[in-house]
């Protein structure tokens, strides 16, 4: 979360910059007709110290917070031992989340995968980002550059389709989604085609439970509901995506279940 509050800082103080400066070149060129527009001078101050305020709340809320150590991973990448999912976006033009621990420190990034330069770079754009033009794929990685997991989002046209990937590439689980929904819900079936978990949101408001085929809740997501909200590390967020698991889940759930809440709430900005 430091990362994110720093990087959030500096972009709103290079907006604040950019559009001083703008303001100045444009008072500048028309000084004739502009100098008693006093309705653009109030707005224009408005809005930088916004940019202002931003820059220092952040600067100040990363200041709180412990410097990020380089962390070499200790786990094999065949291992995904969280128990717990907290998303949070980081400041970019590629999106790209990661999954961080409850006291904010970033565990596992999640971004769209350098294999694909060209629609890589055009995530940007959310029907893109979702899928729904061209298959997109999502390397799930640690913070030293393992790679964890990679999920392809596609669409089918008759539904949205989530294929979830081991660390060398073989095949776990494959998610069936509606392409739209007024609820989220999803099947999710093995690489035999056979039937594993099925899920839907509570409301339209976007609680979710994962349940598998006897009707035990394996995760929840919560719309709204945030166990860490007051520690420092989340204070200016504005949303926090938590999701919980149950007890014993297997290397392959987790993973899926990683893949199926990205879709449904980190990549849904």
């Amino acid at each position: 979360m430091k990362h994110i509050y720093e990087r959030t800082a500096k972009y709103a103080k290079i907006a604040s910059i950019t559009v001083l400066i703008i303001y100045i070149a444009v008072i500048l060129g028309f000084r004739e007709t502009l100098l008693t527009d006093w309705e653009l001078h109030i707005s224009v101050g408005w809005t930088l110290l916004i940019f202002f305020s931003l820059t220092f709340l952040f600067q100040q809320a990363a200041n709180k917070l412990p410097v990020e150590q380089s962390t070499v991973t200790e786990q094999t990448p065949s291992e995904f031992t969280l128990k717990e999912l907290n998303f949070q976006s980081d400041v970019s033009i590629i999106p790209r989340s990661f999954l961080v621990s409850p006291t904010g420190e970033r565990l596992y990034s999640i971004s769209p995968t350098v294999e694909q330069p060209v629609i890589r770079r055009l995530n940007a754009f959310p029907l893109i980002r979702k899928g729904m033009i061209f298959p997109v794929t999502y390397d799930v990685i640690t913070m030293d550059g393992q790679v964890v997991s990679k999920f392809t989002i596609a669409n089918k046209f008759k539904f949205m389709e989530i294929q979830v990937f081991d660390h060398k590439q073989v095949h776990l689980s494959t998610a069936v989604l509606p392409v739209f929904s007024v609820k989220n819900r999803a099947l999710v079936f093995d690489p035999n085609r056979e039937k594993t978990h099925q899920m839907e949101a509570k409301s339209a408001y976007g609680d979710i439970d994962v349940n598998d085929l006897k009707g035990k809740r394996l995760a929840t997501y919560r719309f709204g509901m945030f166990p860490y909200a007051t520690h420092p590390a989340f204070e200016l967020q504005g949303m926090n995506v938590h999701v919980s698991f149950a007890e014993g889940l297997s290397y392959v759930e987790k993973l899926t279940f990683t893949a199926l809440f990205y879709y449904w709430t980190a990549n849904q900005s």
